[in-house]
């Protein structure tokens, strides 16, 4: 497939996936105003920042990678990712909120060599979360995220990946929050759990100091239609290869810091560009069925540049 053939799909497939935001649009306008009465807080202060999206759609293109696959050879390829999710509060109680989302990825890592083919990778997920106001201070809640992830190569198979956490958050001035919690990651090639300490600090109506991991940045906000944040943010791919009935495990682990501009295009949606370099990326390999177990192996890294469609609800 040409690149532009490639270009035309994927600017195709952002379009569609930007009606996703649309068709909830008056449903999340409705939940605004019901969680505006209701006895959940989420900000004590005033902020140019607008509410986190509800709703995005998004694509991003990473320049070439290069592979040192440490026995001489190297590999060369680029990625195109098209990203699109939801997630829909439904308020159950003056002082609860269940959360249900949808979320599916596309990557198409494109070899720059002729002789291999290209990989596609398909990932889907549905979280589903609980919000409870316990008083004033504290905020408690929960949430899990069944994954799904294959290749579109013929000896590929699902595998799958629970992520999911309970947490708590402490409002300690009308600026400055904390969280608190334990988070889990269980897959079939590891399992991870950790615990976890994150804070927002509100320096004023322009700027948030944001350290809630893994998404840390500096957020500016000159106006109520305008957004700046640097920050950094994790990405990568995941799939599995059934080769003569040893299952292979793959897993590109990826961190994005750039820049991104966002600026509101009309009501609540936001239109953003983001640019940067997408770096300390590593692939590992192992397999199910034997001893066998690939070092992890390094990947150089890339700039990328970002474009997503975002409905972000006011509160």
């Amino acid at each position: 497939m040409s690149r532009q053939t490639l270009s035309r799909r994927l600017l195709w497939l952002t379009a569609g996936c930007a009606l996703a935001p649309l068709s909830h649009a008056d449903l999340m306008t409705e939940w605004a105003e019901a969680f505006a009465q209701s006895d959940i807080e989420f900000s004590r202060s005033t902020s140019n920042a607008p509410f986190l999206p509800l709703a995005f759609a998004g694509y991003n293109h990473y320049q070439e990678s290069d592979v040192d696959l440490g026995d001489g050879r190297s590999l060369s390829f680029t990625q195109d990712t098209v990203t699109q999710g939801a997630i829909l509060p439904f308020l159950m109680s003056d002082r609860d909120a269940l959360l249900v989302g949808e979320w599916v990825s596309w990557s198409r890592m494109t070899p720059e060599s002729d002789e291999r083919e290209t990989l596609d990778v398909m990932s889907v997920g549905i979280p589903l979360g609980w919000l409870h106001q316990r008083d004033s201070n504290w905020q408690t809640g929960g949430f899990v995220l069944p994954l799904g992830h294959k290749a579109s190569s013929k000896d590929s198979h699902w595998s799958w990946e629970l992520m999911g956490g309970g947490f708590a958050r402490y409002t300690q001035t009308d600026r400055l929050w904390w969280a608190f919690g334990l988070y889990f990651d269980i897959s079939e090639q590891s399992n991870l759990v950790l615990p976890y300490v994150g804070a927002s600090y509100q320096f004023n109506d322009r700027w948030t100091l944001s350290a809630i991991m893994p998404w840390p940045a500096v957020i500016y906000s000159p106006s109520k239609s305008l957004l700046f944040r640097f920050g950094a943010s994790p990405a990568g791919n995941s799939w599995q290869l059934d080769t003569r009935g040893d299952k292979f495990n793959y897993t590109i682990d990826n961190w994005d810091l750039g820049l991104s501009v966002e600026k509101r295009v009309t009501g609540n949606f936001w239109l953003a560009l983001e640019g940067g370099v997408g770096g300390l990326k590593g692939l590992s390999v192992d397999v199910d069925n034997g001893d066998w177990e690939e070092p992890h192996i390094s990947l150089s890294s890339s700039p990328y540049l970002s474009l997503s469609f975002n409905f972000r609800p006011s509160l």
